[in-house]
C-alpha cells in the first residue's frame, strides 16, 4: 500500500474569476481537512501546507498534508529559515 494519496477536485469549462477561484480553493482546503479528520486518520506530526494565495503562486491551488518523519523533517526546515510559527 503507498503511502502517498491524492486526490483532485477539477473544474473544466467554467469561467472563472480570480475571486471566485480563490473562494473555491479555500473551500476545497477546508474540506479537504475535515475529511482527513472525520475518517479518523492517525496524524501524529502533521505539516499543512496550501494557499489559494493567486499573488504568491498563481499556478498552484493546493494542499500538502506531510505526516510522520518526512513531515518533521519539513517542518524543522520551515522553522530553521523562518516561515513557520508553531
Amino acid at each position: 500500500m503507498s503511502d502517498r494519496h491524492e486526490f483532485r477536485f477539477v473544474v473544466d469549462g467554467l469561467e472563472l474569476d480570480e475571486h471566485q477561484r480563490t473562494h473555491i480553493a479555500s473551500a476545497v482546503q477546508t474540506a479537504a481537512l475535515g475529511a482527513l479528520a472525520s475518517s479518523r486518520a492517525v496524524v501524529d506530526s502533521p505539516v499543512v501546507i496550501g494557499h489559494a494565495n493567486l499573488a504568491l503562486m498563481p499556478e498552484w491551488y493546493g494542499l500538502w498534508v506531510i505526516n510522520g518523519l518526512r513531515g518533521r523533517e519539513l517542518g524543522d526546515k520551515i522553522q530553521d529559515i523562518g516561515f513557520f510559527r508553531g
